[in-house]
């Protein structure tokens, strides 16, 4: 199931010193059980989840042991001969999506991750928890992106089938999997037992997956089919932490370098200007648009590439910035306005 987050959840990308980008850890404050009660947008069904897959807290760079459990994280080893992916695409699932229920914001953090690591983001679709369109949806998408994700379908109930229609897709068994099955056990404690048998569900794998845990705080796995779909929760707080928590396994990342120039002339003034500039660029991979900011009556012309164009990508937006017949532009370096 795809759910809202809590209203008290505060989170963050930290970055490792001893490189130029590493998305290490989510830093989550769960405010549990207490605030799952109180909030009336969050299903209580995903507070059960995130709060019994859970063995511990990092908050503040402060460590919090829930039961003093903290589990095994998959070594970045396992992955070092995979290759990064250059193209990707975001999968959400779920019929509370299409009515209008539940805001998809998944997606959007998706888009944001993707693009601090240099990956190039094709496409998002939404789709209803129907096993044919999964399939086609997983297939299509997988066969013309490098990074596939997919958000939601993977709870305890009838309608969370994304395990079983991805293993249709590409004719797999479903199996349990038994470290995953450990980890829950190893969390679930007093009148928890009683839920575990109906929990078993979410260890059920498409045979010959790859599983990836990527996070010593929660039992749910990334479980990877057909080498580039990886099965991510729907629950804001487990999609965030456990796709932050892969980033370290992608390696030889190169990220995109974005330029903002401004103007306080409408877009029909710059269009040709713009048209011009994109044309002289295009065989460059520099990707021109222009955005209207309506509050502040301005646009925002952004110009993107990949770090190894950067001085070209400099000396663009000083360009742009410095012609004649747009002199109310100015470079701006802020990804905000």
């Amino acid at each position: 199931m795809f759910l809202r987050p809590l209203s008290k959840l505060t989170y963050g990308i930290s970055y490792q010193s001893n490189a130029k980008f590493s998305v290490s850890r989510l830093l989550i404050e769960f405010r549990m059980p207490d605030s799952c009660v109180r909030s009336r947008t969050f299903h209580r069904s995903a507070c059960m989840m995130v709060e019994q897959s859970r063995g511990g807290e990092k908050f503040k760079g402060e460590e919090r042991r829930q039961r003093n459990v903290i589990l095994p994280v998959t070594p970045v080893s396992e992955l070092k001969d995979r290759p990064f992916p250059k193209t990707a695409a975001c999968l959400v699932i779920g019929d509370e999506i299409l009515n209008g229920k539940t805001v998809d914001i998944n997606s959007g953090f998706f888009v944001k991750y993707c693009f601090n690591l240099g990956i190039d983001v094709k496409g998002i679709e939404v789709i209803p928890d129907e096993e044919e369109i999964i399939i086609e949806a997983v297939r299509r998408l997988s066969s013309k992106h490098d990074f596939v994700v997919t958000s939601g379908g993977i709870g305890t109930t009838h309608d969370d089938i994304t395990y079983p229609s991805i293993a249709r897709a590409y004719d797999l068994p479903l199996r349990y999997h038994q470290p995953t099955l450990d980890r829950m056990r190893s969390m679930t404690k007093g009148s928890q037992l009683m839920q575990y048998e109906s929990h078993k569900r979410m260890a059920l794998f498409p045979d010959r997956s790859l599983v990836i845990f990527p996070s010593e705080t929660f039992w749910v796995p990334i479980v990877i089919v057909n080498e580039n779909v990886h099965i991510l929760p729907g629950i804001p707080p487990l999609f965030r932490a456990l796709l932050s928590g892969y980033g370290r396994y992608l390696q030889g990342r190169e990220r995109f370098v974005a330029k903002y120039v401004k103007t306080y002339r409408i877009e029909p003034q710059i269009a040709p200007m713009l048209a011009s500039v994109q044309k002289k660029v295009e065989s460059l991979g520099i990707k021109i648009g222009s955005y209207p900011k309506w509050k502040g009556r301005m646009v925002v012309v952004s110009l993107l590439s990949k770090e190894n164009k950067r001085e070209i990508m400099e000396e663009l937006a000083r360009e742009v910035a410095e012609k004649d017949n747009l002199r109310h532009l100015s470079l701006s370096r802020n990804r905000s306005f």
